[in-house]
């Protein structure tokens, strides 16, 4: 299903005098990227709009929320409309944030290994370029699928990372039912591989705990960051502003309450 999310920007009427190049309804590709022309006509034209802050009162803050509502109601973009303020400028990519993880070694040869296999699919879609050049980035060595086995170590934890590395193994030859015995005989007898394995392990680990913590997370955009970091930005201090407010009008009630009680019983003392 195609997420309504826009990132880039459309025209739009609006009842503002001074017009807006909004961020409009998307399509998928609409979601992904960004015109520049639009970007550009969107910057100079929009005009942002401020955020609930935590010292805002219980108008100020409805004001906001109908203005930052609307946005949402016209299919616009959240982030963009208050100028990214709300969205944390770091990307969260979660590939990119496993390969910090990485040891230099590790981070290099995942690097070679990425570079060769987006080389591969560019020439499988009729890119062709020069194979002596995809040699040059990396050229894995043959891997005996029938003959390459070694008996896994014992333990449940020797068992675990050597299904985990023949996970890698599959990833990286593209091979299927690779057995934890494949990856014990390369981890003994392959050790040059070793580094490679180890580094795209890491990062579907990292990358099965970042999903399992924040489903989607795989599948998101920067753009998709964004605006979600905004959206959660923007209630958490507007239920702060909602709940402070309320606590400070039940506690003047509950003094008017109290004030009535007396006055009642003035006015009853009188009436008799």
């Amino acid at each position: 299903m195609v997420r309504q999310l826009p990132t880039c920007g459309v025209k739009r009427e609006r009842e503002d005098p001074e017009g807006d190049e909004s961020p409009g309804r998307g399509s998928k590709s609409a979601m992904n990227t960004v015109n520049p022309t639009d970007l550009f006509n969107l910057g100079k034209n929009l005009k942002l709009l401020p955020v609930p802050e935590t010292t805002d009162d219980l108008e100020v803050t409805c004001k906001k929320m109908q203005d930052l509502a609307k946005v949402v109601e016209e299919g616009n973009s959240l982030a963009l409309y208050t100028g990214l303020k709300l969205a944390s400028q770091q990307s969260r990519n979660p590939e990119l944030i496993a390969r910090t993880q990485l040891a230099p070694r590790e981070r290099e040869e995942y690097e070679r290994w990425r570079e060769m296999k987006d080389n591969r699919n560019r020439n499988s879609d009729g890119n062709n370029e020069d194979n002596q050049y995809n040699n040059i980035i990396m050229k894995l060595p043959d891997f005996d699928w029938d003959k390459n086995v070694a008996p896994v170590p014992q333990g449940s934890r020797s068992l675990k990372k050597f299904k985990q590395r023949a996970e890698a193994m599959a990833q990286i030859w593209d091979h299927q039912g690779v057995k934890p015995e494949h990856a014990s005989w390369l981890t003994f007898n392959m050790t040059a591989l070793l580094p490679l394995v180890k580094a795209v392990t890491k990062i579907s680990n990292i990358e099965r705990h970042l999903e399992e913590q924040n489903p989607g997370i795989c599948n998101r955009t920067d753009m998709e960051f964004a605006e979600l970091e905004t959206a959660r930005n923007i209630l958490a201090v507007a239920e702060r502003n909602r709940a402070r407010e309320m606590a400070r009008i039940r506690k003047l009630m509950k003094s008017i309450t109290e004030s009535t009680t007396i006055m009642k019983t003035r006015i009853r003392a009188l009436e008799k």
